[in-house]
């Protein structure tokens, strides 16, 4: 994966470009994202 500091290179001015629409599909991309990302750190049950 990429270092974050790559990631927010010019992320700000991209999201002040984005509509509401945009904005909200960023938002519960990222939020679905995130939980993935907890999921996978709860060990499965056999």
């Amino acid at each position: 994966t990429l270092p974050s500091a790559q990631l927010d290179f010019n992320l700000q001015p991209l999201l002040e470009q984005l509509d509401q629409h945009e904005l909200s599909k960023f938002k519960s991309l990222l939020k679905a994202l995130s939980l993935e990302a907890e999921l996978q750190h709860i060990p499965q049950m056999e």
